[in-house]
């Protein structure tokens, strides 16, 4: 074998395995990346403040209107704001890919399905008055894939889904 024959197999080897390696890493990236934004979107639910506010939309009467949710002591308002908030930041992440779709569905679909029964007149409403469709659109949007998937597919607890799961050995 020639020597030049030699060092183009071994140096185009060498750049095959880089590639691969490369390739690889990338996707370990990747999935960490996701992991790691799953983990603090979990973590991000978990203050008093976005509990309350949640609790405080589902003792909400179904449909209420800009007057009555207006008419909600400070408090409860900005409570319920906060949460509309994250409802919104989420609905743009989701969109982005930034988030799975399918993580959020799991975590928080029925949330986000009340929310938007609760407060989607009130959101209507508020529009109207801005003259702006594009206030909470985030959430109205997010609440729609929730919604839609619960169509395709009704919700399944996963207690019941899930009752044959084992860990991994």
């Amino acid at each position: 074998m020639n020597i030049s024959l030699f060092l183009q197999l071994t140096s185009t080897g060498i750049m095959v395995v880089g590639i691969i390696f490369g390739i690889k890493n990338i996707l370990q990236y990747e999935a960490s990346r996701k992991r790691e934004s799953a983990i603090v979107m979990l973590n991000s639910f978990q203050t008093p403040e976005f509990v309350k506010g949640l609790l405080l939309i589902l003792n909400l009467p179904d449909h209420i209107s800009k007057k009555d949710f207006e008419a909600l002591p400070e408090a409860n308002f900005l409570a319920i704001y906060m949460v509309v908030g994250t409802w919104e930041r989420l609905g743009v992440l989701v969109y982005r890919r930034e988030i799975e779709l399918d993580l959020v569905d799991d975590a928080f679909s029925g949330p986000i399905i009340q929310t938007w029964k609760k407060l989607g007149r009130y959101i209507k409403e508020f529009r109207s008055q801005l003259k702006r469709d594009t206030a909470m659109e985030w959430l109205q949007w997010l609440a729609e894939r929730m919604i839609e998937r619960e169509n395709m597919s009704p919700p399944v607890p996963a207690y019941q889904a899930f009752k044959n799961w084992q860990a991994k050995k």
